[in-house]
C-alpha cells in the first residue's frame, strides 16, 4: 500500500478510536454537561471578591491601629521635646517669611485657665510684661506704619512665636486694653501641645517682672472708636482719639493671618 494510502488508515483509525471514547463519557455522564458562565480572563468569581473583601477591611483595621500608635508615639515624643521650649518671637520686618509658611494654618486658640496669669491679668499688665520678655510687638500700629502689615485693625497687638523650631504660636489681645488675659493659639495640629506651651508663656511673662513702656493703638468695633492706650512707666493710660493717618493704609485681608 503507497505511504498516502497507509496514513489515511491511520487517520481513520484514530477518529474510529477518539469517537468511540466520545460514546463512552457520554453515557457515563449524559448527553451533556453542565453550563457554566463564562469568565474572562482576570474576572474572579463572587466567593473570591468576598474573600479578598475581608482581608482588605482587616487590612484597614491593622493599618487604623499601626496610625493610632504612631500618632500617640509622636505625641509622646513631642510633649517631651516641650521638656525644655524655646521662643523665637518674629520681628515686625519678617513678617513675609513666616505668612509664606503658615498662612494656610487652621489655628486652634486654647481653653481658659484660671491657673496661669495670661487668663487672669489684665491685658494692658500683659502687653507690658511681653513687651519686657520678648520686645515690641510683631503687628501693632507702628509695625503698620513702619512695615505696612496690618493684618485686623480691630486687633491692639499681635506676638508670633516659632516654639522650638517648629511651632507657630499666636498671642494676642481679646478686646485691647479693655479685655483681661490673651488668646494664645497654634496650628490645629498642635492642639494637645498648647496647655504646656501657656504655661510656659505664663511663667515667662511671671518672670519678666515689671512691665516695660509700651504704645498702642485699638480700633473697637463694638464702641465704634479709636483709642491710644500704652504704659508710661508709671500709669497705663487709654485715650479717645481720631483714625491714624496710617490706618486703613494696608490691604487688610492680604496680611490677615488668624481667622
Amino acid at each position: 500500500m503507497p505511504a498516502p494510502q497507509a496514513q489515511n488508515v491511520v487517520e481513520v483509525l484514530q477518529r474510529q478510536r477518539r469517537d468511540a471514547r466520545l460514546a463512552e463519557v457520554m453515557a457515563e455522564q449524559g448527553p451533556r454537561l453542565e453550563p457554566r458562565p463564562v469568565v474572562e480572563a482576570g474576572e474572579v468569581d463572587r466567593w473570591t471578591r468576598a474573600f479578598r473583601a475581608v482581608e482588605a477591611a482587616r487590612q484597614a483595621a491593622r493599618d487604623s491601629l499601626v496610625a493610632a500608635e504612631n500618632a500617640r508615639a509622636d505625641s509622646v515624643i513631642r510633649l517631651a521635646q516641650l521638656a525644655t521650649l524655646r521662643w523665637r518671637k518674629v520681628e515686625p520686618d519678617a513678617q513675609g517669611s513666616f505668612l509664606e509658611q503658615y498662612r494656610e494654618t487652621y489655628w486652634q486658640a486654647a481653653a481658659p485657665d484660671r491657673n496661669l496669669l495670661v487668663d487672669t491679668s489684665r491685658t494692658a499688665l500683659l502687653r507690658g510684661r511681653l513687651q519686657a520678655a520678648f520686645g515690641r510687638p510683631t503687628r501693632n500700629g507702628d509695625a503698620l506704619r513702619r512695615h505696612g502689615y496690618g493684618g485686623s485693625e480691630f486687633v491692639q497687638f499681635e506676638y508670633w512665636f516659632v516654639v522650638n523650631d517648629s511651632i507657630p504660636v499666636l498671642a494676642l489681645d481679646i478686646d485691647g486694653p479693655f479685655g483681661n488675659g490673651l488668646m494664645v493659639a497654634s496650628d490645629e495640629r498642635y492642639t494637645s501641645l498648647l496647655p504646656p506651651i501657656r504655661a510656659d508663656l505664663s511663667a515667662r511673662l511671671e518672670a519678666a517682672g515689671r512691665p516695660d513702656p509700651w504704645l498702642d493703638y485699638y480700633h473697637s468695633f463694638e464702641r465704634r472708636q479709636w483709642y491710644r492706650t500704652g504704659f508710661n512707666g508709671a500709669d497705663h493710660f487709654v485715650v479717645e482719639v481720631r483714625p491714624p493717618r496710617w490706618s486703613g493704609r494696608s490691604d487688610t485681608d492680604r496680611w490677615i493671618i488668624h481667622r
